[in-house]
């Protein structure tokens, strides 16, 4: 739910493996169990306390980023490595640790949920553009390079950055602040994983890199 350079990573890339009805629907299963945890937790949140809009955006944007997760295309292959794996498992489960008891406002409530409104609006756009070709695991879905992607490589995990940070700023724990440091951490495994897969079989990625130079963050990465 990713080195400077932009030449396309080749070292120690695990083949990617075609995948198999069992491997779509285990994932997709998953997704569906952490979406009903999300509602039962933060739903709850919002609802004792409607003043925690920062509470309702973060299950709305979580909810829909699920939702495309059960309709999404097929892959051709998917990056099955234990690396990739373990990166995807946190990406989709952090919000899972996230809690919402004993946070403090860094920010007012208002500035939290612009923020998010801002990047909910962002991925959206991102996410209409890439269509069926979203997934959770690294994969070869087809590629897309119009939109948001013309200004960089992921702009689906620009706009999380956005929301997250906002989320920060109004429900700030150490907790909640060590989850997130930890999903970039991960979110970044999983672009150099989806780059690498991509980039080692497909010319038109590699020059769609060199066109494009920023993966995550414009002048910075």
């Amino acid at each position: 739910m990713n080195t400077p350079s932009n030449e396309p990573v080749r070292a120690n890339i695990v083949p990617p493996l075609v995948e198999g009805r069992l491997t779509e629907w285990l994932l997709r299963t998953f997704a569906l169990l952490v979406m009903a945890f999300i509602v039962t937790r933060w739903g709850y949140a919002w609802w004792i306390n409607p003043s925690r809009w920062t509470a309702l955006l973060l299950l709305v944007s979580e909810g829909y980023t699920l939702m495309l997760v059960l309709l999404a295309r097929r892959a051709t292959h998917r990056d099955l490595s234990v690396m990739a794996m373990v990166a995807t498992i946190y990406a989709v489960c952090y919000v899972v640790l996230l809690a919402p008891q004993g946070t403090a406002h860094l920010a007012p409530e208002w500035v939290g949920a612009a923020l998010l409104l801002a990047s909910m609006a962002w991925q959206f756009t991102a996410k209409i553009v890439l269509g069926r070709s979203f997934g959770l695991l690294p994969a070869q879905r087809g590629l897309v390079m119009v939109g948001p992607y013309r200004i960089v490589r992921h702009p689906i995990y620009f706009g999380y950055l956005i929301g997250h940070i906002g989320f920060l700023l109004a429900n700030f724990s150490w907790r909640n602040a060590a989850v997130l440091a930890l999903l970039y951490v991960a979110q970044v495994v999983r672009i150099q994983r989806e780059e690498a897969m991509l980039a080692s079989s497909d010319a038109n990625y590699r020059r769609y890199q060199q066109r494009v130079r920023w993966r995550l963050l414009p002048l910075v990465y």
